[in-house]
């Protein structure tokens, strides 16, 4: 039973974890005005998505993993729509392009900090004065 709950809760930080990256990504491509068509948790078959401000959201079989579909990411993407076409990513200018690159990569440093916080906040820190720590170092 132990060992079942471990592996369901593995899985689950890993969908969070890549929740919270390609949140970074999503947050970054709005604000630059770059058009977000999905943002999915997982891979295969769709559970169940819905459309939210012209955004689709949504959750796939396998949670190991996500995407975030921003119109425009490289000039070879031909699926462009006339009413898409103003907001491509490969139309903005380099430094929004490289902040929603980076948006994923600084969500992940967040969720560490986070971790850490939390962790130090819920067991505490080393008592670097005690003999007991004086006698391993």
């Amino acid at each position: 039973m132990s060992f079942a709950l471990g592996i369901i809760l593995f899985i689950l930080g890993i969908a969070i974890s890549v929740a919270l990256h390609e949140a970074g990504h999503l947050l970054t491509a709005k604000w630059s005005g770059m058009r977000v068509r999905a943002y999915f948790i997982g891979f295969g078959p769709t559970l169940f998505s819905w459309h939210k401000g012209g955004t689709e959201y949504g959750f796939k079989a396998l949670p190991l993993g996500g995407y975030c579909d921003i119109a425009g990411m490289t000039i070879l993407d031909e699926e462009l729509t006339e009413e898409e076409a103003p907001d491509a990513m490969y139309k903005k200018p380099a430094w929004k392009r490289i902040i929603v690159m980076l948006g994923g990569i600084i969500m992940n440093v967040l969720l560490g900090i986070s971790l850490i916080w939390v962790v130090a906040a819920a067991w505490g820190l080393p008592n670097t004065n005690s003999p007991m720590y004086s006698a391993l170092i």
